[in-house]
């Protein structure tokens, strides 16, 4: 907490609720709990002076149909609770999942946050909403949050914003408007592909694929630069401006930089300098599924993927080799002299989603899991894999590390 006029900004990954927890969390009475996911997390996220996760999936309610389709995502609103009874105080909203109930989805969600009292940006029921910057003051330290996503699924949840709603997401680049209606085909595969989907769903599909240890997935890296238009870099550095103006710090949010793919591509690599050539002080990224490395850039330090909070392990499309069971919660220590704010250390937990049988997730801090493991085995493989993601995260290649609560990272 806040000693020394030194505060406290941590920040995780992506907060999902894929089919499998769904399931899991459903009460006989029809009701869900989430809380079992943060249990083991409030403690640490106690330690923050301000808390901020990455909410990718909307609450439209039930009678738009909770999740049934292993890339397009409604869940309860019990997760909002969840989320605010951790201790969580701020969501990032600005992703690709943001439209998946369309803007009815999306503006619901936005009312949910409000009600919890959850502080929320990326995404706005209101152009009034959208000029408001989000500005917290935190022990006279005033610190903007900005979140901005490289799209919003369209060829999935097939929502496209017209001119007058387009001011409801912050958007990188212009949304993907290529979709295919029902009379339209790319070609032969697409052809089969619109006849087997009338059989059996995706998540079938790939399922059966591994069965067959036939290709189901592969790592995708955002290395197109075609979709970078000037007009949509113009509305971002109008917004660093304005969150300049008004904070001592300004952080970034940015929902980027491909799938399963261990190195950012170079979309997000030419987002990362536009940052900081418009006066960004901290990029914290989301997306990838998978841990990205920090990286300062000129100056500006950041972190390309956080990696997730609580994706489902066996999501039948998870590709296991970036270890997509773990991520990292970040940390930010700022301090304020006069009228200089200054970031004076930076660190990072390693954390790791935790699975049942039953598709139940409990998060929790390597650090716990590894003086709680049951056998030498489990305590060994922990081990391994936590210095795996420390090497991720500082792009390092250390052969041993102490198991720590936070790992420095050096600025």
């Amino acid at each position: 907490m806040s000693e020394n006029n030194i505060i406290k900004l941590s920040f995780v990954g992506d907060i999902m609720c894929e089919k499998p927890l769904l399931n899991a969390s459903k009460k006989k009475d029809g009701s869900y709990d989430f809380n079992l996911v943060f249990k083991h997390m409030k403690e640490s996220f106690s330690q923050a002076d301000y808390m901020v996760g990455n909410l990718e999936t909307v609450c439209a309610g039930r009678e738009y149909g909770y999740t049934d389709h292993i890339y397009n995502f409604n869940t309860p609103d019990n997760i909002i609770e969840a989320i605010k009874d951790s201790g969580i105080d701020m969501v990032a909203t600005a992703n690709n999942h943001c439209l998946d109930r369309g803007v009815q989805g999306l503006k619901r969600t936005n009312d949910l946050l409000d009600k919890y009292k959850i502080d929320h940006t990326g995404t706005f029921n209101s152009r009034e909403d959208k000029e408001k910057l989000l500005v917290k003051d935190i022990s006279g330290i005033k610190i903007a949050f900005l979140s901005y996503t490289y799209g919003t699924n369209t060829q999935i949840n097939k929502f496209i914003l017209d001119e007058e709603n387009k001011y409801m997401v912050n958007l990188l680049q212009p949304q993907n408007t290529k979709i295919y209606s029902e009379k339209e085909s790319k070609g032969i595969k697409d052809i089969i592909g619109k006849v087997l989907f009338r059989f059996i769903t995706v998540e079938q599909w790939i399922g059966l694929k591994r069965k067959l240890n036939m290709p189901y997935n592969h790592p995708r890296s955002d290395d197109s630069m075609d979709s970078i238009d000037e007009k949509y870099l113009k509305n971002i550095k109008e917004d660093i401006k304005k969150a300049k103006d008004q904070a001592d710090y300004v952080i970034m949010c940015m929902h980027s930089g491909g799938q399963f793919n261990k190195e950012p591509g170079e979309f997000s690599k030419y987002m990362m300098k536009f940052m900081k050539e418009n006066g960004v002080d901290f990029v914290v990224g989301s997306h990838p599924h998978i841990v990205q490395h920090y990286e300062n850039i000129n100056g500006m330090p950041g972190l390309y993927s956080l990696g997730n909070f609580n994706i489902s392990p066996s999501s039948v499309y998870i590709i296991p080799d970036g270890k997509p069971e773990y991520g990292i919660m970040l940390h930010l220590y700022l301090n304020k002299e006069k009228d200089n704010t200054e970031l004076i250390k930076a660190s990072f937990t390693i954390i790791k989603m935790v699975e049942d049988k039953k598709g139940h997730i409990e998060v929790a801090p390597v650090e716990k899991l590894i003086k709680d493991a049951k056998s030498e085995d489990e305590k060994k493989e922990l081990i391994k894999d936590n210095l795996y993601i420390y090497n991720r995260v500082l792009n390092s290649d250390i052969r041993d590390i102490d198991i720590l609560s936070e790992y420095e990272i050096e600025l």
